[in-house]
């Protein structure tokens, strides 16, 4: 059992070793094209119209440009706050705060609210950041925008976060397809290699064992991979060429399959397959242990005594 189990082990610390590749890849465009700012500021756009809150021309996209700029993520609190500094330079914002707020210009707000939320800290002391700030939003003068912006942020914001995890996910298959093209990676291949080869199972399940315990990054990881010949990295076009001549076409495809299914996945199950063998093998020990015992209580053959003939 303790075999197999090795053998699944070693096949899905590859699949986690090229997941986490991939998701770093993913990563990588993701903050090149700024795609989490992007949907950040549609989101804020999306906030504006619910509110009800029209600009001339392009004034809510660069409105929104500015209260995002390279965030990567905005609370509730943090997005008043960033209006009513911009509004103390946009007329257009000013005006639609006013509505909400007679007689209090946006500077004067803002240090209202922080001094409410600065006295609320010494007050409660026990109370957590977030609370303390939404508190001070609802004992000032802003109440009334805070109770607007506040009914429609999260809603759309989750919207928003939806829609960016939608397209890391297709980044992420992208990036897994290719990665199993590249290699190419045949499951069915990689399967029989590890099955046939102890020393190949002992260096994989070693290394899963430390991946589990968060003590090998994934360079590391996928050059012991590499040197073990696990995994075979083409070093030439004709190279790559021959390694397709080798495998199953329909290997490669289950492989891209299980490479979109994420590193988090993948270090769940390899988790899973550690505590499994860990139960097998102390299972193991106690049954050799038991067949040694049964074999030292049998007597000592030919120690009977001798008929008369």
């Amino acid at each position: 059992m303790l075999r197999s189990l090795d053998t699944l082990i070693g096949f899905v610390t590859v699949l986690l070793v090229l997941s986490l590749a991939v998701t770093m890849l993913t990563q990588m465009v993701a903050t090149f094209l700024q795609l989490r700012s992007r949907h950040l500021r549609a989101g804020v756009l999306d906030v504006f119209r619910q509110l009800g809150w029209g600009f001339d021309g392009d004034g809510a996209e660069i409105l929104a440009h500015k209260v995002v700029r390279s965030k990567d993520a905005i609370t509730r609190e943090d997005l008043i706050e960033t209006l009513l500094v911009l509004a103390q330079k946009n007329t257009e914002l000013k005006g639609k705060i006013t509505v909400l707020t007679p007689g209090f210009d946006p500077q004067a707000l803002l240090a209202h609210v922080r001094r409410a939320a600065l006295e609320l800290s010494v007050e409660r002391p026990d109370l957590a950041a977030a609370v303390v700030r939404a508190t001070g939003f609802a004992r000032s003068p802003l109440a009334a925008l805070a109770s607007d912006v506040f009914g429609v942020f999260d809603t759309t914001m989750d919207h928003a976060s939806a829609k960016f995890t939608a397209q890391s996910k297709k980044l992420v298959a992208i990036f897994g397809i290719a990665v199993a093209l590249a290699l190419p990676l045949d499951t069915f291949d990689l399967l029989k290699r590890l099955a046939r080869s102890d020393s190949a199972r002992e260096q994989a399940v070693a290394l899963a064992q430390s991946l589990a315990a968060n003590q090998s990054d994934v360079r590391l990881a996928a050059a012991k991979l590499q040197a073990a010949e696990i995994i075979v990295v083409p070093s030439s076009r004709v190279e790559w060429l021959a390694r397709w001549q080798q495998v199953n076409w329909a290997g490669v495809a289950v492989s891209a399959i299980l490479l979109t299914l994420g590193g988090p996945f993948w270090f769940t199950v390899l988790k899973d397959l550690l505590r499994l063998r860990s139960a097998a093998a102390s299972q193991e020990s106690q049954d050799r242990a038991q067949r040694q015992a049964a074999l030292t209580d049998l007597p000592p053959s030919g120690s009977g005594e001798r008929g008369i003939v």
